[in-house]
């Protein structure tokens, strides 16, 4: 008699559970597009709506160089000797772009805003080729290391120094929406910004969300080079292949190295790298892409990341991956 009790009981409960859908959101943010995938029993879309595109101004109002007056504009503009108060949200970004920064040897530094400006590329970038007086004369204000962080206060060694956080803000803005979700007890969701992932949970048929990684072409989409699947991970992009300058017949990729003031030159393409919080392999990918295949897989390798880089070679490409990347598909 138990066990019929059981079954009937257990067939009661699947007949009234209800059918888990999946929920799409798509919009406009940071100069790009970001795309939200929920999976739920019910949601109510546009009180969902609202809150995403809120968060998102909110990113935006800090971060946003093309915002006068977003709180990295402001920071940006200030030129007093004392510190400077700042949020939450841009002291974490600051410190981990810092820690990013040191374990990198300096790839990464979002302090090359005024550089990315001189080459033609940022807000306040004017299109023409740079002088190499004109690029030591900006390199002596750039450097992470000339700003830290007491508290909730910033200061400038160096009061011209310019920040630029378009290679991580992205991820940072994926993650917060991640955040937001999971704060409201949505627990299987895929927020995309402009190609920057974070997923949690799974599909509603049980399977992990798929992200492919694009083959290097001008061309958005066009064709899926690998495909991974994200087990409650974050996969981040950087790409020399779209965004780029043309000074006669040089073409400039938008990467700018920290060590030399000037557009990478070497053939790596593109590099994906997966971690748990976007944020991060945002920044790690546009580290190893300054860093280019060779010294970019041996220092993922030496820190454990997983990484996933396309090369030229001739008029194909070649796949590298770091040890463990292999563990993700």
């Amino acid at each position: 008699m138990k066990s019929i009790i059981f079954i009937l009981i257990f067939l009661f409960s699947v007949s009234c559970s209800k059918k888990v859908d999946i929920y799409n959101f798509k919009g406009s943010t940071m100069g790009t597009y970001y795309s939200i995938k929920i999976a739920a029993n019910s949601l109510d879309e546009e009180q969902m709506k609202i809150q995403i595109e809120v968060i998102l101004k909110e990113v935006n109002q800090v971060f946003s160089t093309y915002i006068k007056d977003s709180e990295v504009s402001r920071l940006n503009d200030y030129q007093g000797d004392g510190p400077v108060s700042i949020t939450p949200v841009m002291k974490d970004l600051i410190l981990l772009s810092k820690q990013i920064n040191k374990s990198s040897d300096g790839f990464f530094d979002p302090t090359v805003g005024p550089l990315v400006n001189l080459w033609g590329f940022g807000p306040g970038g004017k299109r023409k080729k740079p002088s190499d007086k004109e690029i030591k004369n900006m390199m002596s204000s750039i450097g992470i290391e000339n700003i830290s962080i007491q508290g909730n206060q910033l200061s400038k060694r160096t009061p011209g120094i310019y920040l630029d956080f378009s290679s991580i803000a992205k991820g940072q803005g994926v993650d917060d929406v991640g955040l937001v979700l999971e704060s409201k007890g949505l627990k299987d969701y895929l927020v995309e910004i402009g190609g920057e992932v974070r997923a949690r949970g799974k599909k509603p048929d049980g399977s992990l969300w798929a992200i492919g990684i694009e083959t290097p072409s001008e061309v958005l989409g066009q064709t899926i080079q690998k495909v991974v699947h994200l087990n409650n991970q974050s996969i981040a992009t950087s790409g020399s292949y779209r965004n780029y300058l043309k000074y006669g017949n040089d073409v400039f990729s938008h990467t700018i190295s920290p060590k030399t003031g000037k557009p990478i030159t070497h053939k790596l393409l593109s590099v994906s790298v997966i971690s748990e919080n976007c944020a991060n392999a945002d920044g790690w990918s546009t580290a190893l892409m300054a860093m280019g295949p060779e010294k970019g897989l041996e220092k993922a390798n030496e820190l454990g990341l997983k990484a996933y880089f396309l090369v030229k070679d001739k008029d194909k490409f070649k796949e590298l991956s770091t040890t463990n990347f292999g563990k993700s598909l």
